[in-house]
């Protein structure tokens, strides 16, 4: 599991041989790290080693620190994406139109692979959101509702697209960039109500529809409609 080290940066080899024993699947998440002293012991270093590498990697989001229990391999992976996709954003003075490019880009795959791998029940879920959409349109203090409604439906969609990787990078930028979606969504809905619309509902049923169909070609095309209007009338 473990080999002795040597020279360098000692830290940096333990936190190299933790990430080969998590890609060889040796630790999957949730599993409990040895303790310090044993894998102080095993690899022939000091335990101020293990402890500045376990700090770095809980840091990465690749190791959880419970408290009286242990060192965990976090179970959470958004959480270790997140920091990374952060930094990224921040680093290179991200814009939100490389938001809303990346989401676009997620929105239309998650749409796509939903035609072709929801289950009767993810299309029962999907259409019951609908409903309760198409209700709350024309309804008294719709907005808010409406918000939320609209981000149950396109997180579903992430999650039945069945594909892990897709779900946790939508999940993560859902949370890295919550604020700014959110008064996104606001806006747009806004926009939509202010002109007596009721495209988005028209555009949600579409997506709906086409899924509920199995139909990958019409699911891409109506959420890249949907996406455009967003597109355009957010950043207008």
């Amino acid at each position: 599991m473990f080999s002795n080290i040597s020279n360098k940066k000692v830290y940096e080899q333990v936190i190299e041989q933790i990430q080969d024993n998590i890609m060889d699947g040796t630790f999957k998440k949730g599993d409990k790290l040895p303790s310090e002293r044993e894998l102080s012991e095993t690899m022939g270093v000091s335990r101020t080693s293990i402890r500045e590498a376990l700090r770095v990697l809980e840091t990465m989001g690749v190791v959880e620190s419970k408290q009286g229990e242990g060192n965990f391999i976090c179970s959470n992976i958004e959480k270790s994406l997140l920091q990374p996709l952060s930094m990224m954003f921040r680093l290179n003075e991200g814009s939100w139109s490389d938001i809303f490019e990346l989401r676009n880009i997620l929105e239309i795959e998650c749409a796509r692979l939903s035609a072709i791998r929801a289950t009767d029940l993810d299309c029962r879920e999907l259409s019951g959101i609908v409903e309760k959409m198409e209700k709350e349109t024309f309804g008294k203090n719709r907005t808010k509702v409406l918000v939320e409604l609209d981000k149950k439906f396109h997180n579903l969609l992430s999650n039945i697209s069945k594909n892990y990787l897709i779900e946790s990078l939508f999940i993560t930028t859902s949370t890295l960039f919550e604020k700014f979606i959110e008064d996104a969504r606001y806006k747009i809905i806004s926009y939509d109500a202010s002109k007596g619309s009721a495209k988005l509902l028209s555009q949600h049923k579409k997506i709906c529809e086409a899924i509920i169909k199995k139909d990958e070609y019409m699911a891409s095309e109506a959420m890249k409609e949907h996406m455009k209007y967003v597109i355009e009338n957010t950043l207008e």
